[in-house]
């Protein structure tokens, strides 16, 4: 997603240190193509002008790639003490106090954290801070600390208020009940299999957790089957991979906000799930216990999980389903490999194919896509990753030819695409990930939205008895993104 994937920033006001809140004057000039800072002051008049409280990016309205920002504000000290500032940007900065350079972070680089400290006598002082975006991420995070005050980022409290204020979370019942409409025209009498798909919600930055409330909010209008997140949850949003005060926040909200939906949860890991959370996950047991356990018992002995493992499987007897869901990141730690099936894992599955009845529904889910369609980016994945997706699709080829094989589905690309290869449907569900259109494929569909006022949310939904499939987006791209497949 090139528009707001601004990640969550962090304030040097609102401190134990001010008399009161001051102001943060911003001015935005767009298509800055440059890979260092400008002279501001020959840019002429601003795009874009506000003010607002924090030194950060929220609420900057059509932000993009290549773009500069001017932040200016008062910060009024009490009590003399040397003050430690930390300032992490993606791309360069340069953060200024009373008119004197501290840091100096300029360059097209991703996160890099600069310190520097400096005795502020009581009274006000004049904070600067400048900053660019050349292209991908852009982030800014900035901290303080005194002998009497902690390091912290006062962005919990700031944000805190932002989301007690904007909680009616007005957009969602609307674009839900548009997608439900189409469904239900859909469906008619017939009985149906459904369930909406969450995935790559990470690029939400902390707004994460939210839409994870806003897909349970789907799943009730459509009484879901069951609910699935295909990996990428947001447990690491940068700054969670170097904040653990920040990373146990997210963690918190992510499972208040699972534990809300009353029917089962199905998780295939993405990528970006690995040492995530205060850097908890750094095994498949410690990814299952959060993701998949507690849904065991609430599933009545039909889930069933590998142990140790993040693959497994769900039984609807009721409806003749078996949802199959992977972990294509198995083997992440050898060496260039990415996205790869493991050997231990493609054994299992060619196991469980063979005993499952021929008459069953299969839908398998994965986070990665192993035909190369799924790919969102002109690179290439290494042999290895070649091989072990190779050998997955030629397995679910072989089973589509003798028995019923729905498809199978994945996250990861943030686009949304379809194809049918070897007799196999392959679907991807976009997520909340931005793309840079210089690197998308020919093939590559993407609805560019804002996560804060649209929801991108698929929902699958399976008509047995006429072998089709119909998936529904709610929010982004609305009905031009639906699909329609046999099978």
């Amino acid at each position: 997603m090139i528009r707001r994937t601004l990640i969550a920033l962090t304030s040097v006001i609102m401190l134990a240190a001010c008399t009161q809140q001051p102001k943060v004057n911003y001015k935005v000039w767009y298509d800055w193509p440059e890979r260092y800072l400008p002279d501001f002051s020959t840019l002429g008049e601003p795009a874009l002008t506000g003010v607002k409280t924090n030194l950060d990016l929220e609420g900057i309205d059509d932000t993009k790639n290549h773009f500069c920002v001017l932040f200016e504000t008062v910060l009024k000290v009490k009590v003399e003490e040397e003050y430690t500032f930390t300032v992490t940007t993606d791309d360069g900065s340069r953060f200024y106090v009373d008119g004197n350079l501290l840091i100096d972070n300029d360059g097209a680089h991703g996160p890099i954290e600069k310190k520097a400290t400096k005795v502020l006598a009581a009274g006000k002082h004049d904070l600067r801070l400048e900053f660019f975006d050349f292209d991908k991420g852009q982030s800014i995070v900035f901290r303080y600390s005194t002998p009497t005050i902690p390091e912290r980022e006062l962005d919990e409290t700031h944000l805190y208020r932002e989301d007690r204020a904007s909680s009616r979370h007005g957009f969602v019942k609307p674009q839900v009940k548009e997608a439900y409409k189409r469904f239900a025209a859909w469906k008619g009498d017939d009985e149906v299999l459904v369930y909406p798909i969450l995935t790559d919600v990470h690029t939400c930055g902390r707004f994460s957790y939210k839409h994870i409330g806003y897909a349970t909010a789907a799943a009730r209008k459509f009484n879901a089957d069951f609910m699935v997140n295909l990996g990428d949850i947001g447990l690491n949003a940068y700054p969670a991979t170097v904040d653990a005060k920040y990373a146990k926040w997210i963690l918190d909200n992510v499972r208040a906000q699972m534990d809300k939906y009353d029917g089962i949860w199905l998780y295939a890991p993405g990528n970006h799930d690995w040492d995530a959370g205060e850097g908890r996950y750094h095994s498949e047991q410690e990814l299952q216990d959060f993701f998949q356990k507690p849904w065991e018992e609430r599933a009545g002995g039909n889930l069933h999980l590998v142990p140790e493992r993040t693959y497994g499987y769900y039984d609807i007897p009721e409806k003749d389903f078996r949802i199959i869901f992977l972990n294509s990141c198995t083997t992440r730690t050898l060496g260039e490999a990415y996205y790869l099936y493991g050997n231990e894992e493609l054994a299992w599955l060619e196991a469980l194919l063979e005993e499952t009845d021929p008459a069953t529904n299969i839908i398998v889910m994965a986070h990665y896509m192993p035909h190369p369609m799924g790919r969102w980016t002109i690179s290439k994945p290494v042999e290895p990753t070649d091989t072990q997706n190779d050998a997955l699709m030629d397995m679910l080829s072989e089973y589509a030819q003798k028995r019923t094989l729905v498809g199978m589905i994945t996250g990861d690309s943030h686009t949304n695409d379809y194809i049918k290869y070897k007799g196999v449907n392959y679907f991807v569900s976009q997520g909340y990930g931005w793309v840079v259109p210089d690197l998308m494929l020919p093939t590559n569909r993407h609805a560019f939205f804002d996560y804060k006022e649209t929801l991108c949310i698929d929902v699958v939904a399976v008509k047995p008895s006429t072998r089709e499939v119909h998936t529904f987006r709610i929010g982004a791209g609305g009905a031009e993104y639906d699909c329609e497949f046999g099978y």
